[in-house]
């Protein structure tokens, strides 16, 4: 698995839109807009969360990859935690996805889509995080109590992995950097200590067929082909 692998080095890391188009935020709590319930509900896209003996392995994994992480590692991990948006993206991509109303836009609604399937995931499973199975966790967000219970899967993995999976279809040139980046916006959460690995994998997973499946959508059509008109000329 890729961030795993990331995770050990670490232990050994058709139109184009008006200038004047507003950019989206995501709603909260997300919606699903576009896909059919029953074809995302939570036993459908994922598996149940690993048992004690797994998870046991994982908190033993994390604790021994943020003792030997970098402190200004664990700094980019806690400033990611408070950037859920597309803007994630702009240096991967070589330019200000501020500046892109249409590509920002529609990155906003495949991760407001993808978050609906996470969220109902997390309420189905119950999982507790990290800390929370673990008292001696360091963590570097602040903890929200009314989170509890729900860390499978993750929900900033979904934002990253959807969104960089859709602007890597989008603008393909771009596209080693772009993923890469969503690997390392979903091992953050591991360095805060907010997430286990198998929490980012299955989010991982569910993200990018969110992300496929609203590329495709004919109702989306419009504001796909705006989007790739503003990444035509990105290097």
């Amino acid at each position: 698995m890729r961030l795993v692998v990331l995770g050990l080095a670490v232990l050994g890391m058709a139109g184009t839109a008006c200038a004047g188009t507003p950019l989206r935020e995501m709603a909260d709590p997300p919606q699903l807009h576009y896909l059919n319930p029953a074809e995302v509900a939570p036993r459908v896209m994922f598996a149940p969360p690993p048992g004690d003996a797994m998870t046991a392995q994982e908190l033993d994994f994390l604790h021994r990859l943020i003792a030997v992480t970098p402190a200004e590692r664990i700094a980019r991990a806690r400033a990611d935690g408070e950037n859920e948006t597309p803007e994630i993206y702009s240096a991967a991509l070589g330019h200000d996805l501020r500046e892109m109303p249409a590509t920002w836009n529609l990155l906003v609604a495949i991760e407001e889509e993808a978050n609906a399937v996470i969220g109902a995931g997390k309420d189905a499973f119950a999982r507790p995080r990290p800390y929370q199975r673990d008292a001696t966790m360091p963590t570097c967000n602040a903890v929200k109590p009314g989170k509890s219970q729900r860390s499978y899967p993750s929900g900033h993995a979904s934002v990253g992995y959807s969104m960089g999976w859709a602007l890597a279809r989008l603008a393909p040139q771009r596209a080693e950097a772009v993923l890469a980046r969503a690997d390392d916006y979903a091992l953050g959460r591991w360095l805060c200590g907010v997430h286990y690995p198998s929490d980012t994998s299955a989010s991982r997973g569910a993200a990018m067929v969110v992300a496929e499946r609203l590329l495709s959508d004919p109702r989306l059509a419009a504001q796909v082909a705006a989007a790739r008109a503003e990444l035509v000329g990105i290097r």
